[in-house]
């Protein structure tokens, strides 16, 4: 099993680049545009090294794997994954996880199809949550306030109660505290950002909700994360039809989101849209929100975790087979 990671102005350039190394059998793993300079980032594997046969050994153990693959399979499909989605993990998992225990295999799979890049207790950028409403933003923004910050430089909490809707209340109540940091405007949160700079604050922003059917509302959010110096992270619900969650997160995308922080994970047993939602959309999963307490802090993602998450809420006959191996 060969794995590598190819970079390149372009896609079609890391494409390229893969076909001349790899040769046609390279099997693309994910690909992802780099925020900081726009160039591309695309994993290939293949399933021996370069210019080698493969063993006897790896392929009498491709009819065990043939079984795994089934019940990864069926386990995702329960979920509710999509078809092209439940493929992908597939094709990962045969190439990644070859001879594994099937919830390892599982996870070699989701980490070929998806991307994870938990928030640093010290953000370089202070962080704009958004989000339609009702994903959880506010009870995010409290979570990394109060359980993620490096206690030498805590993340403030700000509220962004453009609208007068509650939210200052809300987040101080969250917080525990009399009052927090809020703006009333776009202008006066700017001022804000900017201020937290100058010192080296970072803070963490519970931002109106804004709704991804409406192209002005999204305008809207596009240009409020281009005026500041922060990093938007959507915030998005597991609850909801699959292509519901596909488009949101698609929109937030465009809207200038690299990560999600994926909520209400224990508010569903299905969790295979809100994953292939993410995976479509291209963004990199930071956290998880596996409760609604406040007094509970987010969980860093990972494949392993992801991988746990579907084996636990599967029904199928599969899923219990992939449980005793666990």
């Amino acid at each position: 099993m060969k794995m590598k990671m190819f970079v390149g102005r372009t896609e079609e350039e890391a494409l390229a680049m893969i076909r001349a190394e790899m040769g046609p059998d390279a099997v693309i793993l994910s690909t992802r545009e780099r925020e900081d300079d726009g160039y591309f980032e695309v994993r290939a594997a293949i399933e021996r090294s370069f210019g080698q046969k493969a063993t006897p050994k790896f392929a009498e153990i491709r009819p065990v794997y043939d079984e795994t693959r089934s019940q990864l399979s069926s386990t995702l499909r329960w979920h509710g994954a999509p078809d092209g989605f439940v493929h992908m993990v597939s094709e990962a998992s045969a190439r990644l996880g070859a001879g594994m225990e099937p919830h390892a295999a599982l996870a070699a799979g989701m980490d070929g199809a998806l991307t994870f890049n938990p928030i640093n207790p010290r953000p370089e950028k202070s962080l704009l949550l958004v989000g339609p409403h009702g994903s959880g933003k506010t009870t995010a923004v409290a979570k990394i306030a109060r359980f993620l910050s490096d206690k030498a430089h805590p993340i403030e909490p700000v509220a962004a109660d453009f609208d007068s809707s509650g939210q200052v209340a809300r987040l101080a109540a969250l917080m525990l505290k009399p009052s927090v940091t809020f703006a009333l405007s776009p202008d006066h949160l700017m001022k804000i950002v900017r201020d937290a700079d100058d010192r080296g604050q970072r803070l963490v922003i519970d931002c109106p909700s804004f709704n991804p059917l409406d192209e002005a509302d999204m305008r809207r959010c596009s240009d409020l994360i281009s005026y500041m110096n922060v990093e938007p992270v959507l915030v998005l619900a597991a609850d909801g039809h699959p292509m519901e969650l596909e488009d949101n997160a698609r929109a937030f995308a465009q809207a200038g989101c690299r990560r999600v922080i994926l909520t209400r994970i224990d508010a569903v047993r299905r969790r295979g849209g809100a994953i292939a939602a993410i995976s479509s959309a291209r963004l990199s999963i930071a956290s998880l929100g596996l409760t609604s307490n406040a007094r509970c802090g987010l969980t860093p993602a990972s494949s392993e975790r992801i991988a746990r998450l579907f084996v636990a809420g599967a029904d199928v006959v599969e899923a219990g087979q992939l449980k005793g191996a666990a």
